[in-house]
Parts: structure tokens; C-alpha cells; sequence
């Protein structure tokens, strides 16, 4: 099931990339349009790491799709079926490539870098955390009334970071 998933999210960034490649876009975005595109990144980003720590999706509206909120949805409720529930801090993210379309759809490749601390959902227990967890993501955004939404986020590739025991460990 898993490796089915990966191949469809790879199957999805080679597809956006092809068009790039074939010149769908423009000659690139400029400085306005890029740091637009960079704020709503951001701007969702932080909702995300928010909603994860809350539980609360209201955080992602004005940032994300309704669609996209109930992929967010659906991961929170898969984390509270394990009984768990995970407080994710973003460290800082680096945009790899920046691509707009039509001037109503972009797509962002990243590096994002989060800490997380992994609770029991019902005592608040920590039962975990792993500092530095490295992402690297694509982002689908859409125009829509003017203002910069996600419609999609995919996780391509994880390299876990360690945890404090783990850094205490290395000389």
C-alpha cells in the first residue's frame, strides 16, 4: 500500500516537472509573484504546524483548499487512531524551485526542516521527539480570489532527525 502511494506522489512530481520542462510556464516568476508565492508557502506552513499541535483545522482556512484540509483532516485523524498527537515546530524551509502557470497555479519544490514531539493523545504523555526532521516537499498552489491557496502537499523523500538522546551520544 505504501510503495503504491509513493509511486503515485512520484508519478505526480515527475508529471508537474515534465511540464516545466516543456515550457508550460512562464519564463520564470517575478520578484512579486515570487515572494507572493513564498508567503503563502509560509503562511501555510505555519497553519500546518498549528493545526498539528491543535487539532484544530480552522488555522488552515485562507491557506489551503478545502480539499487540501481534509487531506490535513485525514492525517490528524490517522495520528489520533494510533493515540497519538504531535506538536510540529517549523525550524525553516528552503524553496529548491519556484514555478508559475497561467498565473493561477504554482508549484513549489523544498527542503522543509521541522521538530516534533510525538504525545499520547488522551494523558498528554511525551512519548517522543526527534528534532530536525528533514522534509522534501512539493506544494501546488492555485490563485483563487486573488490570494495564493495550497491545493496539495506532497511529501517526497524523509530523513528523520535525532532524537536528544541520540545527540547526546555523538562526540
Amino acid at each position: 500500500m505504501k510503495r503504491l502511494r509513493y509511486r503515485r506522489l512520484a508519478a505526480v512530481a515527475a508529471a508537474i516537472f515534465i511540464v516545466v520542462g516543456f515550457g508550460c510556464g512562464t519564463d520564470g516568476p517575478t520578484q512579486e509573484e515570487q515572494t507572493a508565492v513564498e508567503e503563502a508557502v509560509r503562511g501555510y506552513l505555519d497553519a500546518l504546524a498549528r493545526s498539528y499541535s491543535t487539532l484544530d483545522l480552522s488555522h488552515l482556512e485562507g491557506h489551503a483548499s478545502p480539499v487540501e484540509i481534509r487531506n490535513v483532516r485525514n492525517l490528524l485523524q490517522q495520528l489520533a487512531n494510533s493515540g497519538d498527537r504531535v506538536e510540529a515546530t517549523l525550524v525553516g524551509f528552503e524553496i529548491t524551485g519556484l514555478d508559475i502557470f497561467r498565473d493561477v497555479n504554482a508549484s513549489v519544490a523544498m527542503v522543509e526542516v521541522w521538530d516534533l514531539i510525538r504525545f499520547d493523545a488522551r494523558n498528554g504523555t511525551e512519548k517522543g521527539r526527534t528534532d530536525g526532521s528533514v522534509q522534501s516537499t512539493l506544494i501546488q498552489l492555485r490563485r483563487i480570489d486573488g490570494d495564493w491557496q495550497v491545493i496539495g502537499r506532497h511529501i517526497l523523500d524523509r530523513e528523520t532527525g535525532q532524537t536528544p538522546d541520540e545527540e547526546e551520544n555523538v562526540e
